[in-house]
């Protein structure tokens, strides 16, 4: 089975565990759900994949298939993962905000001042705000240049790869919730001149409904990005970083781009220094993990294939 075989069946099977795991926490959490709000863009993904899909296979377009499919199974994803992350709320372990902070000043950070270097400066405030908007503008473009640029098996891997990023993220979370900075130190975003922090504020009433009201529902139209602890915007500019590289001309652009993300995490996300720290470990091991998943049978397809044979056959 080659490498992109083995990326593509890993998606596959990421996205059938998810639908199978993530109700049955749901419901083991007592977590309220309206799916009426999920059902819809679920069942526009399916239609998406089986629709489009098998007529690239028919039509024999690899690399059409190839972003069919990622887009498809990236969207469809989308909707287990959301709530796994409200299933880790869910669970009310105590709030780790004050151990974060400690750890971003063993590592010498002094977070107020920091917002206070980037609010004055406005270009670099603007161009954080920016980076920070296109987490998932490139998860949707990355696979697609990577597909018609003929890496299939990386544009399968960048999905798999974000799909298990979050994963790793929603268990870790399970015993670091955080409300983040802004909440942490009090500061309103409102009184910044530069930076637009209002992301960094507008989950924690998410935070505090799942973890202290019983008659909370879960609703698509609601939902915010609530994990704190690791970065999962740190964690993607890694991967996004990671999957451009194979492409020369967008390599380094898309680094700067990314380099600006993991910034602007903080600036815009309420993020702690540790956070982002977490989130590029997250994103290292879960590379390497798909990697392995992805690369696993080609050690053993050629040691069979030179099995048996004495060096001086192998030699010209």
């Amino acid at each position: 089975m080659s490498e992109t075989s083995r990326a593509r069946h890993f998606l596959i099977g990421l996205t059938g565990c998810a639908y199978a795991i993530v109700p049955i926490l749901v419901w083991i959490v007592g977590l309220s759900v309206d799916l009426r709000g999920f059902s819809k863009p679920v069942a526009a993904a399916l239609v998406f994949l089986l629709v489009l899909g098998p007529l690239c296979h028919w039509r024999r377009i690899p690399s059409l298939k190839c972003i069919v499919e990622c887009i498809g199974l990236g969207l469809l994803l989308t909707a287990p993962l959301v709530v796994s992350t409200y299933v880790a709320f869910s669970l009310r372990l105590p709030l780790q905000d004050q151990q974060l902070l400690q750890l971003d000043r063993r590592l010498g950070i002094d977070w107020l001042n920091l917002i206070a270097f980037f609010d004055t400066h406005p270009l670099l405030a603007k161009s954080l705000t920016l980076a920070y908007g296109t987490f998932h503008d490139q998860l949707l473009f990355l696979p697609m240049v990577l597909s018609l640029c003929g890496h299939r098996a990386r544009a399968y891997q960048v999905v798999g790869t974000y799909g298990l990023i979050c994963v790793i993220a929603s268990i870790i979370t399970i015993w670091y919730p955080a409300l983040g900075t802004y909440t942490d130190f009090g500061v309103n975003p409102h009184d910044l001149k530069n930076i637009d922090g209002m992301l960094g504020v507008e989950y924690v009433p998410q935070i505090l409904a799942v973890r202290d009201d019983p008659h909370f529902i879960l609703q698509l139209q609601h939902v915010s990005g609530i994990i704190s602890f690791p970065s999962v915007h740190a964690a993607v500019a890694v991967l996004c970083s990671w999957g451009a590289w194979t492409i020369r001309w967008i390599r380094f652009p898309m680094i700067f781009l990314n380099t600006m993300m993991v910034l602007s995490a903080i600036t815009e996300g309420g993020h702690y220094v540790v956070d982002l720290v977490a989130g590029i470990g997250v994103a290292g091991f879960s590379i390497a993990l798909v990697l392995f998943i992805s690369r696993s049978g080609s050690a053993q397809f050629y040691h069979g294939q030179f099995q048996g044979k004495r060096v001086v056959d192998l030699v010209p």
